[in-house]
């Protein structure tokens, strides 16, 4: 059983943001994985995917924002921005972490990212679904990355 397993309650409801956040969380697995084989080198590409799916996430998830003139777009990219610093510096550190470092490293991610959809992400699913509803054009192939339920 993976350490991290997708469930209802992080659904956003926009099936883009919601393939993305199962991607990183099969990241986090993967790194969770490494710490227990105490695999340095498993760890630094493990940390090096999740950094590149995480900035891929926020800047699809800002140009989403943007479309939509989300109220919270300043502070939300701000957050993006702590949160890719923050695991820059996790993977500068499980360089050289002893296992149990590397480990308590690991586990601090793991409900990070779970707790960085249901706080951050969920809240804005439901702005981003009125908003096809509403204002989006006929067509807009947008609505295909997003749904329009």
């Amino acid at each position: 059983m993976p350490y991290l397993a997708w469930s209802d309650d992080l659904d956003t409801g926009i099936p883009e943001l919601d393939a993305q956040h199962r991607v990183m969380l099969e990241h986090v697995n993967r790194l969770h994985e490494a710490a227990a084989a105490d695999d340095s080198k498993e760890l630094v590409a493990a940390m090096d995917a999740l950094i590149e799916c995480l900035q891929e996430h926020f800047e699809f998830e800002e140009k989403v924002l943007e479309m939509i003139q989300f109220a919270g777009l300043e502070d939300h990219s701000e957050t993006h921005g702590s949160i890719l610093d923050r695991l820059r510096d996790y993977r500068t550190r499980l360089q050289t972490a002893p296992a149990p470092e590397a480990q308590e490293i690991v586990d601090a991610l793991g409900p990070w990212v779970v707790d960085h959809i249901r706080h951050d992400d969920l809240d804005f699913g439901p702005t981003v679904r009125e908003w096809l509803r509403d204002a989006s054009p006929p067509g807009d192939p947008f609505r295909e990355l997003v749904g329009d339920r």
